[in-house]
């Protein structure tokens, strides 16, 4: 009798749905033979099912040193209940009647294992990008080839930005020292440059002032904010930030802001509250209120006072397993993606996504809740502002203030695994652990 796995990670969506992921996020439900079962190992908190001949390729072509590695399923359950799960598993495999399917079902709870945790999704890696035999890691080409692809230790695999803010930028300030002006290290380079700024927004320097970043920052207080020469990606992009919540040293706030726009106000983002008209007093009526949870996305030409919103999956700051204060972890990214379709994808610093705004509608995923459709995801996304849009001031109070570490734009959409795995990339070079 053919047995056979089957995972379902999560529902359906337009986010979901790929039959290859290096990130493992992705891929909504997946089956395999249980004969392809090449190799079984723990983890803490989890077994790693590893299998032959399940690649979405038939050949590949690689360099010497390189190779593809195997389809691997990271499956969850309780710390403790590692081996006990594993012995289910080959139990399945070598009885030779029973159930034809094992389930691992992180949406239906109608899984065959009862040491599988259900509330902790599982991870499936069906690799494309080949890794070095030696070091393990993903390989990056030979060095003509890792020249071209990376800027400031990020490879965007040949899909590089035409805008990109980036901490070797900042090498030239002290800390605390006014930012007067950020290089373009995109590919549309000087056209872009940063030369004018309002008010003294200061350069964080961890060595002085540890705000959960490895690399130099921007710190932008209530109205400061810098002007860049006008860019607009008309059609598909992926949008890039990198920030700190952590203000000062020992300060930690789990807030987002309204961080880039354009000079009149329309393209925001990519979080924050917008009090409206007469909502607590005229004077007011400019100001943005922080936000931990919910994403504010609004491109130019937008013909509504409201911007698309969207509630988080989580709340910032997100939970990284197997941390002991997660609230610790100030480092975050955003990566927003827009589709042919005008679809709104939002990722956090896990590559997972964490928000949708589907331009047909309120998203179908249970994870996310649709809050306000009322702004248009069509139009030019414009940048002609870093640090708020408009003359909109973001906060108040101590609530205000944002380090920014990174900001760019890729014209086109490269798709969901690539914006995964660059938020992945971009938080694992940011980061400071504790």
């Amino acid at each position: 009798m053919k047995k056979f796995f089957l995972f379902r990670t999560e529902k359906e969506s337009q986010s979901s749905g790929n039959d290859t992921s290096n990130s493992g996020f992705g891929i909504s439900t997946i089956s395999m033979p249980a004969d392809n079962v090449s190799l079984l190992t723990t983890k803490l908190g989890a077994v790693v099912i590893t299998f032959n001949e399940s690649s979405a390729f038939e050949t590949t072509f690689l360099r010497e040193g390189e190779s593809l590695p195997k389809t691997k399923v990271e499956v969850a359950c309780n710390v403790g209940d590692e081996t006990d799960l594993l012995e289910q598993i080959l139990n399945f495999i070598s009885n030779p009647s029973g159930k034809s399917v094992m389930r691992f079902d992180n949406v239906g709870g109608n899984s065959t294992s009862s040491k599988f945790n259900e509330g902790v999704k599982t991870k499936t890696i069906v690799p494309t990008l080949a890794v070095n035999t030696v070091s393990g890691d993903i390989s990056l080409g030979d060095e003509a080839l890792q020249y071209q692809n990376t800027i400031a230790g990020i490879n965007f695999f040949g899909k590089l930005p035409t805008i990109d803010f980036n901490h070797e930028g900042l090498a030239g300030f002290a800390n605390t020292a006014t930012v007067s002006s950020w290089a373009n290290a995109g590919t549309g380079s000087g056209a872009y440059n940063i030369s004018s700024v309002v008010s003294t927004p200061s350069c964080n320097d961890p060595a002085s002032a540890d705000i959960g970043l490895n690399t130099k920052s921007v710190l932008f207080e209530t109205a400061e904010h810098m002007v860049i020469p006008t860019f607009r990606a008309q059609e598909e992009y992926i949008l890039y930030i990198v920030f700190s919540t952590r203000t000062a040293v020992g300060s930690h706030e789990n807030l987002m802001h309204i961080m880039y726009g354009d000079a009149a106000g329309e393209t925001m983002g990519p979080s924050g509250k917008l009090i409206e008209d007469g909502a607590i007093a005229p004077a007011l009526e400019k100001n943005a209120r922080a936000s931990k949870n919910v994403i504010t996305i609004r491109h130019g030409g937008a013909d509504t006072p409201l911007p698309a919103t969207a509630v988080t999956s989580v709340d910032l700051p997100q939970r990284i397993f197997g941390t002991a204060e997660p609230s610790d972890i100030a480092c975050h990214v955003l990566v927003v993606r827009r589709d042919a379709f005008n679809n709104v994808f939002v990722y956090g610093r896990s590559g997972e996504v964490i928000a949708e705004l589907l331009a047909s509608g309120p998203s179908s995923n249970v994870q996310f809740t649709t809050t306000s459709k009322s702004g248009p995801l069509e139009g030019a996304l414009t940048i002609e502002r870093l640090g708020t849009s408009g003359d909109l001031i973001t906060g108040g109070g101590p609530v205000n203030k944002q380090n920014i570490a990174r900001f760019g734009v890729i014209e086109g959409d490269p798709g969901t695994e690539f914006a995964s795995k660059l938020a992945q990339d971009l938080f694992i070079l940011y980061n400071k652990p504790i």
